[in-house]
């Protein structure tokens, strides 16, 4: 018994790391100068994408204070305003960690769907928050290039943390090895 409890602690607290890593290696390929021009488009928000697959799939794996850590990490070295993409995505986070146990028994659309509509509330509301506080904002059409990269690359996100690392949706009335509800 010990050891099933020693095992699910090392595997949750491993991922967790894998988490962390994952998302500073997306910060740290948003940094690289790959180009020097201003583009009318963007590519998806790979770290947005990695949280809501693994706040919908297995929310114990992305505690919300990490979560905070690693996009207010992001928005320092990003030099973007501290704190408001990552408040965002926190919130769009803990919303969609709160309905995981319902999604276990929808369809993969509607999982989706749910991450979909989290995804353009939070860089949508990142665009009214910055000109709601006077800050230069992107152009609409890399905003939007945005949302619907990010919105594409979901079921990719997930099928990558699926086949790489095991992060599946827990079964109905699955339990860990506490005997916790996942």
């Amino acid at each position: 018994m010990a050891d099933a409890i020693r095992a699910s602690f090392a595997r949750v607290w491993g991922l967790r790391l894998v988490y962390v890593a994952l998302c500073l290696v997306i910060i740290l390929f948003a940094l690289l100068p790959l180009q020097t021009e201003p583009r009318l488009w963007v590519g998806p928000n790979l770290m947005l994408a990695l949280t809501f697959a693994w706040a919908l799939r297995r929310p114990e794996l992305v505690p919300i204070p990490l979560v905070a850590v690693m996009f207010l990490l992001s928005d320092f070295l990003q030099m973007r305003p501290p704190g408001l993409l990552s408040a965002l995505a926190v919130i769009a986070t803990a919303r969609l960690q709160g309905r995981a146990r319902i999604m276990r028994e929808r369809s993969i659309l509607r999982e989706w769907f749910s991450a979909g509509i989290a995804v353009l509330v939070v860089l949508f509301g990142y665009r009214v928050l910055l000109g709601v506080f006077f800050i230069d904002r992107p152009q609409l059409v890399v905003t939007l290039s945005e949302a619907v990269m990010t919105i594409a690359f979901l079921p990719v996100m997930v099928a990558f943390s699926s086949l790489f690392f095991g992060i599946r949706r827990a079964a109905v009335g699955e339990v860990d090895s506490l005997g916790h509800r996942l």
